[in-house]
């Protein structure tokens, strides 16, 4: 038995000078941007827009988030991983934070970016 703490694999990315992270399980794969197919911008606008973090909320639709870059995949220990206190008003999407270093980088839930469904 392994007493190694447990950890996740985060895909690194960036929108408009801004880093963000969401778990790697979420992503199917990273492809060219067709701005179409984007679920619009919930991190702002891109100021490139040349790639885009696809994933599947349900195993039959495909949507696509527009970023500027994907600035790696890295391993980081859970016990690294913050949740957002509940007095910051941050969109439902953002979960948590990681600090990389000196620098924050927040935590996204990609599914959570889509629109809500009527009900």
């Amino acid at each position: 038995m392994s007493d190694a703490p447990a950890q996740v694999d985060l895909v690194v990315f960036e929108v408009a000078g801004i880093r963000y992270a969401a778990d790697l399980g979420q992503v199917r794969r990273i492809d060219l941007d067709e701005p179409t197919e984007s679920i619009g911008a919930p991190l702002g606008p891109c100021a490139v827009g040349r790639r885009a973090l696809v994933f599947s909320p349900d195993p039959a639709v495909e949507r696509r988030l527009a970023i500027d870059q994907v600035l790696g995949v890295t391993r980081v220990p859970l016990s690294a991983l913050r949740r957002l206190p509940r007095a910051v008003n941050a969109a439902r999407f953002t979960i948590g934070a990681w600090l990389d270093g000196e620098e924050p980088v927040l935590l996204v839930d990609l599914p959570s970016m889509l629109p809500l469904e009527p009900t």
